[in-house]
């Protein structure tokens, strides 16, 4: 499930590599996060990943442009695979 979740509302902005040039990325200002950022990756905390994923950009004083996925808030274990998506593209 996480894999479509990824697919269908993810790879939007972020694209299907993770590196933020996803089709709708050309519009976005600012520009969507790439996850392949070792940088990045080693800054965040798996739970700063959790909050984002469930309540958009605006909930970690990011761009509001990103939307949550409030549908998920009671699917741990999906969010908890999102999670691992997103750090499998620090790798």
């Amino acid at each position: 499930q996480a894999k479509d979740i990824f697919a269908h509302r993810f790879t939007l902005c972020h694209g299907s590599t993770g590196l933020g040039d996803g089709p709708g990325a050309a519009n976005l200002n600012p520009k969507p996060r790439n996850l392949t950022d070792k940088a990045w990756q080693a800054a965040v905390k798996d739970d700063y990943l959790t909050k984002i994923i469930l309540s958009g950009g605006m909930a970690v004083g990011k761009s509001p442009l990103m939307p949550g996925n409030p549908d998920l808030m009671n699917k741990p274990e999906t969010v908890a695979e999102l999670v691992k998506i997103v750090r499998g593209f620090g790798k």
